[in-house]
């Protein structure tokens, strides 16, 4: 993958997971309304019907926000989304991986897969949710898991910062688990998030939009500081930078800002009605969760041969299970975004090795600097997705999700395409700079990631069955991140094959010779699934609903729902 945002637009690919941590008989917002909240509420709703711009009238904006939702949650918003999230793992912690694996000279398929293995709590979401409704701690759901990631994570990152870890496994480990409180805690905030929106609808945008503003602004800012940080003191720095930020969330997680009400003394074991009541879904998540793991101790006790027939047979598992268990209506888009996701064999860490090689290990090179490639080429990415947030949603909202992915994907390869000139050095022959060329395509090809985006969020709520709609958007947030993770893999895979294996070391020139026909190949491989298009894809606008009989039930018209009418029939 040749944008330099794949982390954060993975991000944008994953659906909150939750799996409703909701107790039908526990009002879930009356802890969070402040002692006036209830009086401000219905003013603040009539103004939010009037609709009041953000841009326009900031000021009346946030009175209107602070109105609808108490200052604990607004606070736990900010620490969780805007610092934690946002800052701290897409500003700082994201784009520090590829230089400190690059101080071990791992070949560039070694530092995908090593990479892919870090960020690999991020498709562990669904199971961290049921395990949170399954396993209540001390009868609470939520802040056990919170505190507890949370201290786990500021160790990662002392141990990180302090250079008290040093080796790959350990490393590894501490980025997991950093990663795995960032995701935890982002699953548990968004589920509150869901709930009081459920009780305040009318200012459920503005709480959403207050959200993601901060995350993009908290990243803007972390990556602004982590170029210098790394070209002065080193990649590991910023980790120290990041560790009180992480510790942070222990105060608003202990003082109960997301307004958790203890469950009963008789309802604190362990709580098996969710798995009763959504066997297939549960089993479904598992087996991802499963698999993920698998993957990740394959990276660490497998020899990389052994790793491509695991790699193949979890991207023939998980569609075939889907498939099975799954009605058409949901089956089908997941399936055909999890093999998109998996096509385009990321590249990031060949890539890397390009950008920042120096003239000794690569002589015709661009030679970025650390401020440049972290800095430039991120905020490049989040201009990107900021643009093609707000055109696409104007720009699709009559179109069919056909249509929608033929041009997005067609976009997306033709602006992945633009990249091979700069990776056959025809740019320089042209007298074009390297570093304005590599800013345009990542800028287009992070808007034409986000025109993608868009209706899939749209399609994932639609493909949510009635009761079920938490544990759906969980195995969906799963599946498309474990494209994500087997894309780093296969990606390396090929870049291996084609004996694309550059370690920052002198001789990457012609390490990198054949980058170019990877890129391609990454590019155009997607393209192929297209004609299979109206077989996985609904031929309806973003406004029609696209599950219409038994809205109730996940497996309606399944081969295992058939197969069981039959064995019933026996």
């Amino acid at each position: 993958m040749a944008i330099k945002t794949r982390s954060t637009l993975a991000d944008l690919e994953r659906p909150d997971g939750s799996l409703g941590h909701y107790d039908e008989r526990t009002p879930l917002s009356t802890p969070l309304i402040g002692q006036d909240g209830a009086a401000k509420l219905g003013k603040a709703a009539r103004n939010s019907q009037e609709g009041l711009s953000l841009t326009k009238e900031p000021l009346q904006w946030m009175r209107q926000l602070s109105a609808c939702f108490s200052w604990r949650l607004i606070v736990m918003v900010i620490c969780s989304n805007h610092v934690l999230k946002g800052f701290v793992s897409e500003g700082l912690v994201t784009r520090t991986m590829e230089f400190i694996f690059g101080e071990f000279r791992v070949s560039a398929a070694r530092l995908q897969m090593l990479k892919a293995a870090a960020i690999s709590p991020w498709a562990l979401k669904p199971v961290v949710a049921l395990m949170a409704d399954i396993m209540p701690i001390s009868g609470f759901k939520k802040m056990p898991y919170i505190v507890l990631t949370t201290l786990a994570s500021f160790v990662a990152a002392l141990g990180l910062g302090l250079r008290q870890v040093n080796s790959l496994e350990g490393i590894v480990l501490c980025l997991f688990l950093i990663f795995l409180q960032v995701s935890t805690i982002n699953l548990l905030v968004d589920a509150t998030l869901c709930e009081e929106v459920k009780e305040n609808a009318s200012c459920g945008p503005q709480l959403f939009t207050f959200s993601w503003l901060g995350i993009q602004a908290g990243q803007v800012v972390g990556l602004m500081i982590l170029g210098p940080l790394i070209y002065h003191l080193g990649p590991r720095f910023s980790f120290l930078i990041a560790a009180p930020l992480i510790a942070l969330m222990l105060w608003p997680a202990l003082a109960n800002f997301l307004g958790e009400k203890p469950l009963p003394e008789e309802e604190r074991a362990p709580n098996t009605r969710v798995l009763r009541r959504h066997p297939v879904l549960c089993a479904l998540t598992l087996l991802v969760g499963v698999l993920v793991l698998a993957l990740l101790m394959g990276t660490f006790f497998l020899p990389e041969g052994m790793l491509v027939p695991l790699a193949i047979f979890i991207c023939i598992a998980v569609p075939t299970s889907l498939w099975f268990f799954l009605r058409p209506e949901i089956s089908g888009p997941i399936t055909f975004y999890f093999i998109f996701g998996i096509l385009t064999l990321n590249t990031d860490g060949a890539l890397f090795y390009f950008y920042t090689d120096s003239a000794d290990a690569f002589p015709s090179g661009p030679h970025f600097t650390a401020y440049f490639y972290t800095t430039g080429l991120g905020v490049a990415g989040v201009a990107g997705t900021l643009t093609g947030i707000v055109t696409g949603s104007d720009m699709f909202k009559t179109w069919t999700y056909r249509s929608i992915l033929r041009v997005t994907m067609l976009a997306f390869a033709s602006a992945r395409l633009l990249l091979i000139p700069v990776l056959m050095r025809w740019n320089r022959s042209a007298g074009l700079p390297d570093g304005l060329c590599v800013l345009f395509v990542v800028f287009l090809q992070s808007m034409c990631f986000a025109w993608r985006w868009i209706p899939k969020q749209v399609m994932s709520a639609h493909l949510t069955p009635q009761g079920m709609e938490s544990t759906t958007s969980g195995l969906i947030a799963g599946t498309a991140n474990m494209s994500m993770i087997l894309s780093q893999y296969l990606g390396g895979f090929v870049l291996q094959l084609m004996n694309v294996r550059p370690t920052g070391a002198p001789g990457d020139h012609y390490m990198l010779a054949d980058l170019w026909k990877v890129e391609s190949l990454g590019a155009l491989a997607p393209c192929c699934i297209l004609c299979f298009l109206p077989y996985f894809v609904p031929a309806t606008s973003q406004t029609e609903a696209l599950i219409t009989e038994r809205r109730d039930s996940a497996t309606h018209g399944s081969p295992y729902e058939r197969l069981c009418a039959r064995w019933a029939a026996v």
